[in-house]
């Protein structure tokens, strides 16, 4: 049961370092990397141009996807990042609980659902235009 333990922990600390994903729009322009980025809920007024699609998959805070996505932000060299949808979702596993063998020699598993509530951000990475 113990070793159960083991994997189930080494599960929750690999999900928790996943970075999150960009998907680069040009692949002809690069941009140097920025030193801050604008976080925002709507479009901004000013001329800009989309340079990537963010996306981020965490059981965080908001606080900490957004910090996350604006980090792969910053890295790309966008000006600001645009959250442009955030879902909740849950899911049910099932874990191994409590094997045993009967005396019979019959083997019988018995299994517990485990819920997991994870955040799915979706956002807009831009450079303003001069």
């Amino acid at each position: 049961m113990i070793r159960y333990g083991w994997w189930f922990t080494l599960f929750l600390v690999l999900t928790g370092c996943a970075t999150p994903e960009a998907e680069i729009l040009s692949k002809i322009e690069s941009f140097p990397p920025t030193l801050s980025v604008e976080v925002l809920l709507d479009r901004p007024a000013r001329p800009h141009k989309t340079i990537a699609i963010l996306g981020d998959t965490y059981g965080g805070t908001p606080e900490e996807v957004n910090e996350r996505l604006a980090r792969k932000a910053r890295e790309i060299g966008a000006d600001a990042i645009v959250i442009m949808s955030v879902h909740d979702k849950s899911t049910t596993n099932w874990l191994l609980n409590d094997p045993y063998y009967s005396p019979h020699g019959a083997y019988r598993p018995r299994y517990r659902p485990v819920r997991q509530t994870y955040r799915l951000v979706r956002a807009r990475a831009i450079k303003y235009q001069e």
